[in-house]
């Protein structure tokens, strides 16, 4: 059968993707020329491989189903092999093409890029960046990317394809503008309490994209304890949430790790608290076949060290209070900053 490579690799593509139109930007190809190449592929074979929906998704027929599996497995290994030959053979230059979360921009950045330039053979440091960890992984299977910091839900399907390492467990945190007086929160937090005898950051909020798994967990925060806060705001970073808060409109929920990234003038115009059962595990994932390789092997490695054991310190003691809890008997322990926060911290990285 007159089946291609390309054939195959537009097809995986449409369906990681999950629409034509996805699949057009990620491929560089026009929706017609995608369509074309499909329906050339289920001539030849004989069969429909896909179902097209009204609503522009794909879904795949049990023939579809097989030769999804066998076009993946078959790219994967070419995938390696070229990359093997290049390295091998070719030369023997590291050329990093790193994805993460724009929270990660920054400090995590700058040290990700030195220790890149730093290794032996360095050719290239490339970032992209995404909101969610789901479309970061999908541009690892694709080899588009080969290294990403992503949430660990996101690997779930394809963990055995990749070398993987926890860097930490990123809690949430509640941010409030530092202009609202002190004991303002807790009784805001009280059952009962009138949006109209408060600051009025606190009767409104910023929710981050839908697409971001958080989003519900931090929706349900706020229906149980500011029910009457508003979505006013919506932002697509947790970066542009902090901004927000720090002009005194709104309070919202970002990672713990987004604090060593803000610019001192944002940290200086909010208040952090913790909060409870609200966090996730972010990993580090390469390809497995580039850990052969010593150039991305250190790498994988160099980066790993670091975020267990200084990228915590960006997150001073006492930084992160303790979340008031209006309804028990008040103690200064609840109500004193959280020294030992940076320490959990630490510990959670490793």
């Amino acid at each position: 059968m007159d089946i291609t490579l390309k054939q195959m690799q537009i097809f995986r593509a449409v369906v990681i993707a999950g629409s034509i139109t996805k699949a057009s930007r990620r491929v560089g190809l026009s929706q017609p020329s995608i369509s074309q190449q499909l329906a050339k592929l289920e001539e030849r074979l004989g069969t429909q491989l896909i179902n097209r929906n009204r609503t522009g998704t794909v879904s795949l027929t049990p023939s579809g189903e097989y030769w999804f599996k066998f076009s993946d497995e078959v790219l994967r290994k070419f995938d390696q092999a070229i990359d093997e030959h290049e390295k091998r053979y070719v030369d023997s230059r590291v050329f990093l093409r790193i994805g993460l979360s724009p929270t990660l921009r920054g400090r995590f950045l700058s040290a990700a890029a030195r220790i890149a330039s730093e290794e032996p053979g360095f050719a290239k440091f490339e970032v992209s960046y995404s909101t969610t960890s789901s479309d970061l992984v999908e541009q690892l299977r694709l080899h588009q990317l080969n290294c990403v910091i992503v949430n660990d839900e996101a690997l779930a399907e394809d963990r055995s394809s990749f070398a993987t390492a926890l860097l930490f467990r990123d809690p949430m945190v509640f941010l409030v503008p530092s202009d609202a007086p002190e004991g303002m929160l807790e009784k805001a937090l009280t059952k009962g309490a009138k949006p109209a005898q408060l600051h009025p950051a606190f009767a409104r909020h910023v929710e981050i994209s839908s697409n971001v798994p958080m989003r519900p967990v931090s929706d349900a925060w706020y229906r149980a304890n500011l029910p009457f806060s508003t979505p006013a705001f919506s932002a697509m970073t947790y970066v542009a949430a902090a901004d927000i808060v720090a002009e005194g409109l709104a309070t919202t929920h970002v990672p713990l790790s987004l604090l060593p990234s803000l610019a001192g003038s944002v940290r200086s115009k909010i208040r952090v608290y913790a909060l409870a059962a609200m966090d996730r595990s972010i990993v580090l994932a390469m390809p497995k076949h580039l850990m052969t390789l010593p150039g991305y092997a250190n790498i994988f490695r160099r980066l790993t060290d670091f975020c267990r054991n200084e990228y915590s310190q960006n997150v001073p003691a006492g930084t992160v209070l303790e979340l008031p809890h209006p309804d028990r008997p008040r103690t200064d322990k609840e109500h004193a900053p959280v020294l030992a926060l940076a320490g959990d911290l630490q510990q959670n990285f490793q």
